[in-house]
């Protein structure tokens, strides 16, 4: 059974007040958190958040390099945008932006791509960077072999 704590923001406080709990914390939701914070809804956070992705090589498995890198970018747009009406009701999102299409980049990295409670699709945008790395090693691997073979020509 979960511990529940209750308060009240309709009575004026001088004191800043300190919540500090030792195990799970859900907001805006009935059930017990599986993961330390659990936030059901829009969250606005006025300064930085930090956040890792453990990547140690002892935590992975059938590790190999991404395949077709170059092709796979070539099928994701980078676009510029404008955010819609609905975006401002879901996520409060306003003005001309840029980014990647879910449906695009869902058809190249599945893994990647995250369907809300909501029906709408977002981007785990950190986890494009390794197929950006094993591109840009695809294309360097091209340019040497295309400046190796102009050198063997021009040296004729």
């Amino acid at each position: 059974m979960a511990n529940y704590i209750t308060t009240s923001t309709t009575k004026p406080t001088t004191a800043n007040t300190s919540l500090r709990l030792e195990d799970k914390v859900m907001i805006g939701a009935d059930a017990d958190p599986l993961v330390a914070l659990h936030v059901t809804g829009e969250t606005y956070v006025t300064t930085n958040i930090t956040a890792y992705y453990s990547s140690d090589i002892s935590l992975k498995d059938n590790i190999r390099p991404i395949e077709s890198a170059i092709f796979k970018v070539k099928q994701i747009r980078g676009v510029e945008f404008d955010w819609n009406e609905k975006s401002t009701e879901i996520q409060q999102e306003k003005g001309h932006d840029v980014g990647l299409i879910a449906q695009e980049v869902e058809k190249v990295l599945p893994e990647v791509v995250q369907i809300r409670e909501d029906g709408i699709k977002a981007i785990a945008y950190e986890k494009v960077v390794p197929l950006l790395v094993e591109a840009i090693k695809e294309q360097q691997t091209l340019i040497e072999d295309l400046s190796n073979r102009i050198k063997s020509l021009e040296e004729r």
